[in-house]
């Protein structure tokens, strides 16, 4: 069954983390030996405030357009450079954010938050190595990052060093044990590695975290498979279909725990679905033609 690229499968996880995390009201200036007066002080800090919000209600058109403001108003702020860049790279201007980036560690050369996204679009871009750097280096300035950690994690994953990464995911939840989507990748390294008792017991703990998040309830649903526990596996991926209705292997999954559980009609109806949506994907083919005999 085919998947969609690792990289591209966390990259919006990646973007949403920083996005909601990256919003800090006092912005970062390069030393000036003329402070800022306090009228247009406080018109910086309106827009800063106004942005996150917009940030954190998924409105980033409306956070890109007051960023710009604020790069306008302080173009010397890493931290509006920054932010801009990451909006950016939520919206898939990967080139446009990079130049951001660049320009944030150009006034401030230690700042992490600009490094991990770049990084983030190196790794995107399958610069992994140089990626791999940028993640090394934000963690030897703060090592008290979670988010750090995480970004390092994938890369390793993405470069076939997944005890590397292991590690990396369980130094950020040292800080941070609650992080629904290091959880879901120690889980899912754990189901890649036949561990699924453990798994489930992250699993477990991520769907309480979130409740709504597709990813965990398919990475849940497959715990469940491999246990043999095929209502509570059907149960787990018919949420994530509802959730993910554009996920051919979803569907794809959960036609096979419904054929597993003597439910034909039902699995016939999923795997057509996963055709309707990847109707070139040889194995969904293959299922869709066995449940119609």
């Amino acid at each position: 069954m085919g998947r969609r690229s690792f990289v591209s499968a966390w990259l919006l996880t990646a973007a949403l983390v920083q996005a909601a995390g990256c919003g800090r009201i006092g912005l970062r200036f390069r030393n000036d030996p003329n402070p800022i007066p306090p009228q247009k002080l406080e018109h910086i800090r309106q827009i800063s405030e106004k942005a996150q919000a917009e940030i954190d209600s998924g409105d980033y058109e409306s956070a890109r357009c007051d960023l710009v403001s604020l790069v306008n108003e302080e173009p010397d702020s890493p931290e509006a450079l920054q932010r801009l860049g990451t909006v950016l790279m939520h919206q898939g201007r990967s080139a446009e954010a990079e130049s951001l980036f660049q320009a944030a560690l150009a006034r401030d050369p230690d700042y992490v938050d600009a490094m991990l996204g770049l990084g983030q679009i190196e790794a995107q871009r399958g610069d992994t190595i140089n990626a791999l750097k940028r993640f090394e280096m934000a963690i030897a300035i703060d090592p008290r990052r979670p988010r750090a950690y995480f970004f390092l994690g994938q890369a390793r994953e993405a470069v076939g060093q997944v005890d590397e990464a292991l590690a990396a995911y369980f130094r950020a939840l040292e800080a941070d044990p609650n992080d629904v989507a290091t959880i879901a990748r120690v889980a899912a390294i754990q189901l890649g590695r036949n561990q699924p008792d453990q798994a489930l017991v992250r699993l477990d703990q991520a769907v309480e975290l979130a409740p709504t998040d597709g990813e965990v309830r398919v990475l849940r649903g497959l715990a469940h498979a491999k246990l043999h526990h095929i209502p509570e596996a059907i149960a787990d991926l018919k949420d994530a279909t509802r959730r993910l209705p554009d996920r051919p292997d979803v569907y794809y999954q959960l036609a096979l725990v419904l054929e597993a559980g003597h439910r034909t009609a039902d699995a016939r109806s999923a795997a057509e679905q996963a055709l309707r949506l990847a109707p070139a994907d040889i194995a969904v083919r293959q299922l869709s033609e066995r449940l119609r005999r």
